[in-house]
């Protein structure tokens, strides 16, 4: 390693994603969605339903949700952040 100025500590923000993939099995909550669409609002998020499960990006998330919850037909189970 050549000699000089020694490097300065740099702290580095773990990614929302990263987080939630090592800390929670890649499960989110609503809270935690916010930080992961600022990150990445296209990152590929699965949410499972009583009667199936899909993928959409990120951003879409609250909006399919509301959707799917809205008439109390169905109701969502679980989202997570796919690992890509």
């Amino acid at each position: 390693m050549p000699k000089g100025k020694p490097v300065p500590f740099v702290h580095v923000k773990t990614s929302a994603i990263n987080k939630a993939l090592s800390e929670n099995m890649g499960f989110v909550q609503d809270v935690d969605m916010a930080e992961i669409i600022e990150e990445s609002r296209l990152h590929p998020c699965l949410v499972r339903c009583g009667n199936g499960r899909f993928s959409c990006p990120a951003q879409d998330v609250a909006h399919f949700v509301k959707i799917i919850t809205e008439h109390g037909l169905d109701y969502v189970r679980d989202v997570s952040v796919q690992k890509v």
